[in-house]
């Protein structure tokens, strides 16, 4: 398996992790009142929507997660921005994984740091988009548990135990 086939599967994992996770938050009884919850599940998914983004050369116009007057609000939102990552990761080719990408962000850095951020590539930016949607659905796994409900197994690993299943997004009213 090349590097490119390791990405979409890693993306696929996310997807379906992603869902999972949805899935548990809103049969959770006290996800609406636990603000860290919601932080952390719009944190996701905004890094996800702006590499999103800025892959496809589309304006970075962020909605404030006040925009969401409820977690299903934002689980629309988060599953319609997931399609068009899916979209876009599709149709990536080899060739594509070695383009430099530009995060506009990225100055925040020489702010914060004293140095200029080195160049990231495609391949590099969705191995940042994918394992820092890992690391925060562990956040919110916890945050879970927290309020009242039981946190979803997301192992990548469980994932191909469960023979890669795709992702299964809660049942949300459409806008």
């Amino acid at each position: 398996m090349n590097i490119l086939d390791h990405l979409k599967e890693m993306f696929r994992h996310m997807y379906w992790a992603d869902a999972q996770v949805w899935n548990a938050v809103l049969s959770t009884p006290d996800a609406e009142k636990n603000n860290r919850l919601r932080t952390q599940l719009f944190q996701i998914h905004t890094a996800q929507y702006a590499f999103g983004q800025v892959w496809l050369k589309k304006p970075l116009e962020i909605p404030e997660i006040d925009k969401f007057r409820s977690l299903e609000e934002m689980a629309r939102w988060a599953c319609k921005s997931q399609d068009l990552l899916e979209k876009f990761v599709k149709n990536v080719e080899g060739e594509d994984l070695d383009q430099p990408v530009e995060l506009p962000w990225a100055h925040r850095l020489e702010e914060v740091f004293g140095k200029k951020p080195a160049a990231s590539t495609l391949a590099e930016t969705m191995i940042q988009v994918a394992s820092h949607s890992s690391h925060h659905r562990g956040q919110v796994c916890t945050s879970i548990r927290k309020s009242g409900g039981e946190p979803p197994l997301i192992d990548f690993i469980a994932w191909v135990w469960f023979d890669k299943p795709k992702a299964q997004w809660p049942a949300i009213d459409s806008e």
